[in-house]
């Protein structure tokens, strides 16, 4: 029997019927989700169905976090949409940039960089959540009124001119009516999936008034079958761009579910497998039309919550969604724009870091500016650049902070008391002119500022510096470049320098780069420094007794 044959009989057993109610009430949350995101990609509401299937069950399939439900995402949904938008209405592009997307992210997974993502300062996913929530709620606003949906946010806010003239009253009337029954019907009851009521309830609403409003329009009741879409030659920068951009964005969106779901579960998802599953996912959602996906927290959670505990209740989840395609596709057709445009509203609040943005006042500074500058690029430039400006300026600051807290300590025997016992044997003239720099943490280039600050500092009378390694992890080249500088400027001023507990590695690194290392002032203890200073002491005392005699 093939050890993928036992996986399969194991959760096939595991627990059958949790997995099959959480798979149907995830597939129940998704739907309308699904249909939202497509609607706002402007592609249509049939290819977040079909992304909701092919990713629901491929990447629960070969993914590597049980119980996680996959699909179109908010973030996903603006990068479809802003691909969809800037190639003129050419959904191929974004179909092959899906797959292409896939195929990155099964790279990843093969290479092991799904840890990279616990890396990841929180400030920089605060702005970027905090972003993508604002772009769905900005390029919503006009559907909620009945108006055309823009690309992007200020396209959106520029359309909100024409609002007078193109004002949907019962458009405005059915959006009201949808976002009171998602945020008062909890209140009854946090059982009954409130947004597809408000779904349902909008339909009806409008089927039964006979409301002249626009609607989702025809859907196709199957699957099409998988094909490579149509993109020429010039488009292919365009593709690997677009790809590489959903690639990341879904790792991420992926991730940080399983780490969601990880809390919640108490188990431990496999990162790396779970890129290759997004990946497949992915691809599959690209060959037969559907929009890009990606870990989807709200519909896991309540899968989670439901009973589902195994790959096979996201499998479900994706089933159930094709079911309702085959079956209910004609009912589908008559859902209102605005009923969507109103649950994408809720969708852009939810995805809001409010925890951050109520606790501002409270936040260090340097994580608000990273969070704001995070925010700013992910409205209004890219969403791939938001987050490497985000980590760059994250890391410069970190290390600014790093630095000025200054946890490495430069003075004189003489003033260390902890240093007394071991260093009353030796003179005091010689305590005053022997100096300790102690390095907590790794020489790196952020250190290297307080480095250079000590071999600038005017120690007058200096004839030793002793350089404390035990506490050093690791060494860049500007750490090196500096420690090097700083031994030629000390024994340029006739200062010798010696090290204590410098590691193998260390001393290699140090060597490797250029800064020469004499072994003979090399030593293990602080104390054995200490002797070879008083045993240099009595030579010189000796050397300059003879020299006088």
């Amino acid at each position: 029997m093939t050890t993928q044959t036992i996986r399969l009989r194991k959760l096939l057993t595991a627990n059958p019927l949790g997995d099959l109610t959480g798979g149907l009430m995830a597939a129940i949350v998704a739907l309308p989700l699904c249909l939202a995101f497509g609607v706002a990609s402007g592609i249509g509401a049939v290819a977040g169905l079909y992304g909701a299937i092919a990713c629901g069950i491929f990447a629960a399939m070969f993914g590597g976090t049980p119980g996680q439900c996959s699909g179109p995402t908010g973030p996903m949904t603006v990068v479809a949409g802003a691909i969809f938008a800037s190639a003129t209405g050419r959904p191929e592009l974004v179909f092959a940039s899906a797959i292409v997307g896939g195929l990155i992210q099964i790279a990843m997974g093969y290479v092991k960089a799904g840890q990279l993502i616990r890396y990841m300062p929180y400030p920089v996913i605060s702005g970027f959540m905090t972003g993508i929530g604002a772009i769905i709620i900005g390029v919503e606003i006009a559907p909620l009124f009945g108006m055309p949906a823009s690309g992007n946010v200020v396209e959106a806010m520029t359309s909100l001119t024409a609002l007078p003239e193109m004002l949907n009253k019962s458009a405005v009337v059915i959006s009201a009516a949808t976002l009171a029954i998602i945020y008062l019907l909890p209140l009854a009851s946090r059982r009954i999936p409130s947004t597809l009521v408000a779904l349902v309830a909008a339909t009806a609403l409008t089927h039964i008034f006979q409301l002249e409003i626009p609607k989702i329009g025809n859907i196709p009741g199957t699957l099409p079958l998988p094909k490579l879409p149509s993109v020429t030659f010039a488009d292919t920068h365009l593709v690997l761009q677009n790809g590489l951009t959903l690639a990341f964005l879904g790792a991420i969106d992926s991730l940080l579910t399983s780490i969601v779901l990880d809390k919640v579960t108490g188990r431990r998802h496999n990162s790396d497998q779970e890129l290759i599953g997004q990946g497949i996912g992915n691809m599959m959602s690209g060959l037969i039309g559907g929009l890009p996906g990606a870990g989807a927290t709200m519909r896991s959670m309540v899968n989670v919550k439901s009973g589902g505990s195994t790959a096979i209740s996201g499998v479900l989840h994706g089933i159930f969604l094709l079911l309702v395609l085959i079956c209910f596709s004609k009912i589908a057709a008559e859902i209102p724009l605005c009923a969507l445009a109103a649950i994408l509203t809720t969708v852009g609040l939810s995805i809001m870091d409010w925890r951050v943005l109520r606790s501002l006042k409270g936040t260090p500074r340097a994580d608000v500016i990273v969070m704001f500058i995070v925010l700013a690029l992910t409205i209004f430039v890219d969403l791939i650049v938001a987050v490497l400006v985000g980590v760059a300026v994250a890391s410069v600051l970190f290390v600014k902070q790093l630095a000025d807290a200054k946890v490495s300590s430069f003075t004189n025997l003489e003033s260390l008391e902890e240093l007394k016992e071991v260093t009353e044997h030796i003179p005091q003239n010689v305590r005053k002119s022997t100096y300790s720099y102690v390095l907590n943490g790794p020489l790196f280039f952020g250190e290297a500022k307080n480095l250079t600050d000590a071999v600038e500092k005017k120690i007058a009378g200096a004839r030793y510096v002793i350089l404390r390694f035990l506490n050093v992890p690791l060494v860049d080249q500007t750490g090196a470049f500096a420690l090097e500088t700083a031994i030629e400027k000390w024994q340029a001023k006739g200062i010798k320098v010696l090290f204590v507990g410098i590691s193998p590695h260390i001393r290699e690194t140090l060597n490797d780069i250029g800064a020469q290392i004499d072994m003979g002032n090399c030593f293990e203890r602080f104390e054995k420094a200490l002797d070879a200073i008083d045993l240099w002491e009595t030579e010189s005392s000796v050397q300059e007794s003879s020299d006088a005699g």
